[in-house]
């Protein structure tokens, strides 16, 4: 970024010379996105942004030649020399600072070289913000520089908000980090530049956009006048005119055949229906007598039912009579009960309730003969109906449903015959129609083979249209002529006006600037910026700046020079010849930082040297958090401020997600001793990504290799729109001096391998040491969140004096542990058997299943349906690694087959003969069975791997061999993503192993497997050697490199 100067836009070839390439106006950074503008007239269908590769020393030897100026003594001596000022004695107090931070802020006002060693959170750069307004306040020039764009961001974004200054009185040199600082015109260098040379920069555009549609203008009228030369528009019309009747004839015999053919298929449809017609028919003819016996015997069964009824509703009313007749007796016991007296008072009352149930005991007597009357009527009933239903249930052959099914089916006869019918007398009309056509057009002249020439090339270079245009085009060029001339003298003056202008512009600018805010990058390279003079220099981030830079920097200042950072921070980028130098003075002045050269590693060293200041109090993350930071990094000197939030249980501030138990997809494909990528960290990203972005929160994704921030931003870009602001991922460098809500660091670590972060350790040499220095620029960037993805096992596993083994104690107490596997559940897994996950583990779940379909295999007959409605889904690409091939290669050849059937590519990666299992007759009888089917196969010797990749946008992964038979239940993870997919194919190298492999060039042999050796990728032949005369292997050995460009593959 430091070198935008060199960019160009150009098409996909790089730029020779200025001829197709443009430089940029405007160039901004946007997070992982670089935003460029280029000039309103370029136009490239396949535009790319290239930079001219500056040699690898070449900031290196400017800097050498810039450090050769430094006079001897002064504020860089003395920083050379390890000699640091005291803290100053009275210090200016500023309103919420912190004694720490006072001490800093003075150290900026007084005279002196000082250090500050300020961890992340601590206010460093706050305190920068106000000392850099009070040295504008007292009149002071001031360098602010840093390693990054973004300290240098950050520290200008504080002072811009002190509202202290005046236009151009800060100015940011380079291109920013920050969008605000990007697009301020009081700070922004560009801003200033466009601004001073407004006028003249319109007066240049204007003129040249009138000029370059001028000259477009000529350019089209050329070409086309070329292409049309010996054009004659009414030649054409009568050539194409002859030439479509010829077109017509066999397009329109083929219509007849066509119509021909129609009616033969419709007569023979015809006929088809009217067998099944017939048939339907009879088959509805033969169930007649059934349907009669049926009628009769539902009859019957009616006027049993009937009758059954009249008898019910007699013995109902038996019941309700005899039930009155027991509520009368009672009544009457009643009534007779008592003396004489009472009988004799009641007597009017007892005679009514004899009388009532003399009636009843009548009506009884009544129903209760009408009862028995009906049962012997329905039993006689019975009796005279049974020979009768006997014999018609003898007569049922077919029962009502399959009476109905007879009628359906011939309804639909009747309705398919009457299609069929109309559909013969449609293709005759059609017939006669297309006959017609073909006599009419046989009839007419035909055209000359002139005549077809002609119009071939007028339809190929669309000559009609184009001499439209060229009409049109020499008109206008034509009235434009006279001006052409007066406006390219005009361009001319205003193009060298504006060089000039632009040359003075910039240096002026920041001449006149009070604050000048860049890199230590961009201050070596630029004279203006090396010329100051300055009163105060101000380096931020300086532990991850070079010494000799640093010296540079502190030697443009008079009387000031502050150095902030934090030395357990990551410490610059260099070359690996450097990195690697045994010489001293190297690893002195190249490979350590200012800190190290006063004598300060550990924090003991730094709060014992009078000239260093230490910030303690942190404000950034929470307490958790530091209980980390303080045991991995800075030996427990970080506090948290009075504010810091003190969270529930339910409110984890870290959190593991735990990867064991996750199969193929936890486990770490290495691409090298120690570094490697999974498919875990880029899932499970994602998702973490799509919860916390949903919720308003910024989000980093850090891990310690390229190939897995590769492997999440492809993931990524799946999920996030085009256009929009995509997710942060990376390595650690990329985030210093950031900060999120939220922070994923993907450990990449599973339980089968120690790699880089699981042999970070203080003590265990620099690599451990700068593995250390990642973790915790990691682990410190968050505000709220952080979350951890890895192997518990391996972090509870770590070694003592590890960084792993310094979160190992705090797993279930300041660590929330999630387990993956418990995230990705088999929808037949029964409700009572489902993991209970809580409100945040459930979320995380939802979102993984819009990623991440779970098939769950229990049987080979499940596992061909699932799998194979895969395999036939696909349309352009089929990738299969399996590494045996057992019984399943029998169900899945076929559809392998049907595949290469219709088009689709289909490459199958399989382990060599010589494993135990592939080596058996059974798995290379099917691996016979598989070649048959049509896919190119590809042997490679101790393949692991499980994966089928389908068009390039489905992946499947999990424990399952596709190939192999396996009793036990199984789950497959089904992903969709294009970007995924590519990566994972980028990764396992298909498009170079689809080759068919070469036939032995010793042998002759065709038994040819990939190997991974230490020099790369080879074929090589496992062909059995009869005669050991010449050699002490077994195997013909014969091997070759495999053709193209191989990539830096799985460490398999």
């Amino acid at each position: 970024m430091d070198q935008i100067d060199t960019l160009r836009v150009a098409g996909t070839a790089p730029p020779r010379g200025a001829e197709g390439e443009y430089r940029p106006l405007e160039v901004m950074q946007e997070g992982q996105q670089l935003r460029v503008r280029v000039a309103e007239f370029v136009d490239l269908g396949d535009a790319y942004l290239w930079q001219q590769r500056q040699p690898p020393a070449y900031l290196l030897d400017r800097l050498r030649e810039v450090l050769a100026t430094v006079e001897p003594v002064g504020l860089a001596a003395d920083l050379a020399a390890g000699r640091l000022s005291p803290a100053p004695q009275m210090l200016n107090r500023v309103a919420g600072f912190t004694p720490a931070q006072c001490e800093a802020y003075t150290s900026c006002l007084r005279p002196g070289v000082r250090l500050v060693w300020g961890p992340p959170g601590t206010g460093k750069t706050r305190v920068l913000s106000d000392a850099i307004s009070a040295l504008i306040a007292d009149g002071k020039r001031v360098l602010l520089v840093s390693a990054t764009n973004i300290a240098v961001d950050n520290a200008l974004a504080g002072v811009m908000r002190h509202r202290r200054h005046r236009p151009g009185d800060l100015i940011r040199v380079g291109p920013p980090h920050l969008r605000e600082i990007a697009t301020d015109p009081d700070v922004s260098l560009t801003h200033l530049v466009k601004a001073t040379l407004a006028k003249a920069e319109q007066r240049r555009s204007t003129l040249q956009n009138r000029l370059l549609a001028l000259k477009q203008i000529a350019n089209d009228l050329h070409t086309i006048e070329k292409l049309v030369a010996d054009f004659n528009p009414s030649e054409h019309e009568r050539a194409r005119a002859a030439v479509s009747r010829d077109r017509d004839i066999p397009r329109f015999a083929q219509q007849l055949a066509n119509a021909s053919d129609q009616i033969t298929a419709c007569r023979r449809a015809l006929a088809q229906a009217d067998a099944a017609l017939q048939k339907a028919r009879a088959a509805v003819v033969e169930a007649s007598d059934s349907r009669t016996a049926l009628d009769a015997l539902n009859g019957i069964r009616r006027e049993a039912t009937l009758a059954q009824q009249e008898a019910d509703r007699i013995a109902v009313r038996l019941l309700a009579a005899r039930a009155e007749c027991d509520r009368t007796e009672s009544d009457l016991a009643s009534a007779q009960d008592g003396g004489p007296w009472a009988r004799a008072r009641n007597r009017r009352q007892l005679n009514r309730l004899r009388n009532l149930l003399q009636e009843q005991r009548e009506t009884i007597g009544t129903l209760g003969a009408q009862v028995q009357q009906d049962q012997a009527l329905l039993a006689r009933f019975h009796r005279s109906r049974e020979p009768q239903v006997a014999a018609l249930t003898a007569k049922v052959r077919f029962s009502r449903e399959q009476i109905a099914v007879r009628d359906s089916a011939l309804t639909e006869a009747q309705r398919i015959h009457h299609s069929a019918a109309v559909d013969l007398s449609a293709a005759v009309n059609e017939h006669d129609a297309a006959q017609q056509r073909l006599l009419a057009a046989e009839a007419a002249p035909r055209a000359t083979p002139a005549q077809r020439t002609l119009v071939e090339r007028a339809d190929r270079h669309q000559l009609p249209a184009q001499h439209e245009r060229m009409q049109s085009l020499r008109r206008r060029a034509a009235a434009e002529a006279p001006t052409r001339s007066r406006l390219e003298k005009e361009h001319a003056k205003a193009h060298d006006d504006y060089d000039r202008l632009r040359r003075d512009a910039e240096s002026t600018l920041i001449r006149q600037a009070r604050v000048i805010a860049t890199t230590l990058a961009r201050l070596r390279t630029a004279k203006v910026l090396l010329d100051g003079p300055y009163d105060v220099v101000l380096v931020d981030e300086v532990g991850a700046a070079t010494i000799p830079e640093t010296l540079l920097a502190v030697s443009r200042a008079a009387t000031t020079a502050v150095l902030l950072g934090d030395f357990m921070q990551l410490g610059p980028v260099l070359p690996k010849p450097i990195t690697k130098s045994k010489r001293a003075d190297v690893q002195q002045w190249l490979c350590d930082d200012v800190f190290g050269l006063c004598g300060i590693t550990v924090a003991a060293d730094a709060t014992a040297n009078p000239g260093c200041t230490v910030l303690d109090e942190q404000h950034r993350f929470g307490h958790d958090v530091m209980h980390v930071a303080n045991a991995v990094a800075y030996d427990g000197l970080l506090r948290a401020a009075p504010n810091t939030r003190v969270r529930g249980a339910d409110d984890p501030e870290i959190v593991l997600i735990d990867t064991d138990r996750l199969g193929d997809l936890g486990a770490v494909r290495g691409s090298g001793p120690t570094k490697g990528w999974w498919p875990a960290g880029a899932l499970i990203s994602r998702a973490l990504a799509q919860y916390h972005r949903s919720r308003g929160e910024t989000i980093g994704v850090i891990t310690p290799y390229n190939t897995q921030a590769d492997a999440t931003l492809e993931a990524l870009r799946d999920w996030e729109e085009t256009g929009a602001h995509p997710t942060e991922v990376g390595t650690a460098h990329r985030f210093q001096g950031r900060e999120f809500d939220v922070v994923v660091l993907d450990l990449v670590e599973d339980n089968a391998k120690s790699r880089w972060i699981a042999q970070a350790s203080p003590s265990r040499g620099s690599f451990a040491r700068e593995g250390l220095k990642l973790f915790n620029v990691a682990v410190t960037r968050t505000k709220d969140r952080l979350y951890l993805i890895g192997s518990r096992q391996r972090i509870e596993q770590a070694p003592p004096d590890t960084v792993l083994a310094c979160i190992a104690p705090l797993l279930g107490k300041k660590i929330r542990t999630v387990r993956a596997e418990q995230l990705i559940t088999a929808p037949s897994v029964p409700e009572p058997d489902r993991p209970l996950l809580g409100e945040f583990s459930s979320d995380l779940a939802d979102i993984l299943a819009q990623h991440v379909r779970v098939a769950e295999i229990q049987d080979e007959k499940t596992f061909y349906k699932t799998f194979a409605e895969h395999l036939e889904s696909a349309r352009h690409s089929i990738w299969m690694w399996a590494t045996w091939t057992a019984n399943r290669t029998k169900s899945v050849a076929p559809v392998l087959g049907e595949a290469v059937g219709r088009g689709v590519k289909v490459v199958v990666f399989v382990r060599d003969a010589r494993d135990h299992l592939q080596g058996t007759d059974n798995s290379q009888q099917n691996l016979k069975t598989l070649r048959a089917a049509g896919p190119t196969i590809v042997e490679m010797y101790k393949m692991h791997q499980k994966i089928v990749v389908i068009d390039e946008r489905l992946v499947l992964l999990g424990s399952l061999n596709v190939l192999s038979q396996h009793q036990s239940r199984e789950v497959m993870l089904v992903m969709e993503g294009a970007h995924f997919a590519r990566k994972i194919l980028e990764h396992e190298n298909a498009t170079q192993f689809a080759q068919q492999p070469p036939t032995c060039g010793a042998c002759g042999s065709a038994t040819i497997a990939l190997h991974r050796t230490a020099k790369g990728w080879r074929w090589r032949c496992y062909a059995r050697i009869l005669n050991h005369a010449t050699t002490r292997s077994s195997t013909c050995g014969w091997t070759t490199e495999p053709a193209g460009q191989i990539g830096d593959a799985a460490d398999r």
